[in-house]
């Protein structure tokens, strides 16, 4: 496998983190707006033009399109990164790296959600969905992107064979 063949692996599964990134957070955004513009009163026209309330889909969008550059732009990249590489010894297939890189990808998710997830189930078996200041709504992305992650890994064979295909295509 050529340095290019490496790098623009590397960048799909760039691309697919931050897609389960976007997808993970964009229930909470969106219930942030909309408990934002529910607070809002028809005759104060002032508080809808708050930078604040619509920085809040700033972090989605611009994680979309480095999804759009990563995943479309990905062979002109990988050719920019790996230009003027030696040429590399092709002791794995494409698949058996890209099914390696898709397992570390979702370990990569799991493991940055698991401890907070962690964290949070501790708190609401102590009882701190009663408690005030405590959402637990939090616990939905955490739960989808151990999930995802835990997903990754024991199906990245399968991951790899379909964007193989895909590929193909």
């Amino acid at each position: 496998m050529s340095p290019r063949d490496l790098a623009f692996v590397g960048c799909r599964l760039l691309a697919l983190f931050f897609l389960v990134e976007v997808i993970a957070t964009l229930p909470y955004t969106l219930s942030s707006l909309a408990s934002a513009f529910a607070s809002w009163e028809a005759q104060d026209t002032a508080t809808f033009y708050y930078a604040s309330r619509w920085l809040m889909l700033a972090s989605p969008i611009v994680s979309l399109a480095m999804v759009l550059v990563l995943w479309f732009g990905a062979g002109w990249l990988a050719g920019e990164v790996a230009d003027g590489t030696p040429a590399g010894t092709p002791n794995w297939s494409p698949r058996i790296l890209l099914s390696v890189g898709v397992a570390l990808l979702g370990l990569t998710i799991a493991a940055f959600a698991l401890p907070t997830l962690a964290l949070y189930l501790v708190y609401l078996a102590d009882g701190a969905a009663e408690a005030r200041g405590f959402d637990t709504f939090n616990v939905v992305p955490l739960a989808v992107r151990c999930i995802v992650g835990v997903g990754l890994i024991l199906g990245a064979r399968r991951v790899a064979e379909t964007i193989a295909r895909l590929r193909a295509l």
